[in-house]
């Protein structure tokens, strides 16, 4: 009877956990699915050029420190007023200070173009603390596998025209296009070809390439969980990580900004002609929206 009584307590532990994890789930998508995301100014890609000011506003650095030393080295994207995805091999062996959202130009304190006969400025960068980080917790330095992290900012964000989420593949079709695509985009402050790092937001479209590719270049297994994209024309750079894999696709019935892949890892040298291997997003919906239902 004792017996009978403690296997009892026990599945109904283990249900009550399953039942929580579903439920959290369903919540994190929910709040994904009423995220105005995606939105953007142009369309206009610029083949490893500037982009267009504001163009891109779910864009993020994250501020890392190493001892007394700290640094913008990585990126991330806003998915919801709290949340930025990034890489998990950024929040390895650095301490994550803060995000910064809003940026274009670094070395500006106030982002203006010209527009027509007048300037156009954007508001100014906004910097906020963190108040958790979730590393996932099957990430493998080694091959860099579940390279996928979420960063809860310390207060939620107001929209601007210059700070708003990108969209996440949440449904079968939106998933399926990260293996049917042949192009894609990656937007990033990361270092130039030339070896300088860049002072503005850059942007490069690149070709899809299979798994084997990837494999065949850094002898490491590629898993449906990555991505394999870029080499000739162009590549995703040191510094670029934890940054976007992306591309425009209907979205609720609208063209909006996907985000299908995280930069992860590379070649040493930009623009080597080797290809890239990102972070499948497609692969981690799940637990990208059971940590948000959990913790919104």
């Amino acid at each position: 009877m004792q017996m009978r009584s403690s296997l009892l307590i026990l599945c109904t532990i283990l249900w009550s956990q399953s039942f929580c994890v579903r439920a959290d789930e369903a919540n994190g998508l929910r709040i994904l699915e009423a995220q105005k995301c995606g939105i953007f100014l142009t369309i206009r890609i610029t083949n490893g050029h500037e982009v267009a000011l504001g163009s891109r506003p779910w864009m993020s650095l994250l501020r890392l420190r190493l001892g007394q030393d700290e640094a913008f080295a990585c990126a991330g994207t806003l998915i919801t007023d709290r949340f930025v995805l990034t890489a998990a091999h950024c929040l390895t062996r650095y301490e994550l200070v803060s995000v910064r959202l809003g940026e274009h130009q670094l070395s500006t304190e106030t982002d203006c173009k010209p527009a027509g006969r007048t300037i156009r400025c954007l508001p100014p960068v906004e910097d906020i603390d963190v108040e958790r980080v979730f590393r996932h917790a099957d990430y493998v330095p080694e091959t860099n596998h579940n390279d996928i992290a979420l960063i809860k900012l310390a207060r939620p964000v107001a929209f601007k025209p210059h700070i708003r989420p990108i969209c996440l593949p949440i449904n079968a079709t939106l998933q399926q296009r990260a293996e049917s695509s042949e192009n894609f985009v990656v937007t990033g402050w990361g270092t130039t070809e030339d070896g300088s790092e860049s002072d503005v937001l850059l942007e490069t479209a690149i070709d899809t390439q299979t798994r084997r590719s990837c494999f065949n270049s850094y002898a490491r297994e590629i898993k449906q969980t990555q991505l394999c994209a870029g080499a000739l024309r162009s590549d995703s750079c040191r510094g670029d990580s934890g940054g976007p894999l992306s591309y425009p696709a209907i979205y609720s019935n609208r063209q909006r900004f996907v985000q299908f892949g995280i930069v992860s890892y590379g070649a040493r040298s930009c623009g080597s002609g080797f290809p890239a291997v990102y972070t499948n997003i497609a692969s981690f919906i799940p637990w990208i929206t059971n940590i948000i239902g959990a913790n919104c």
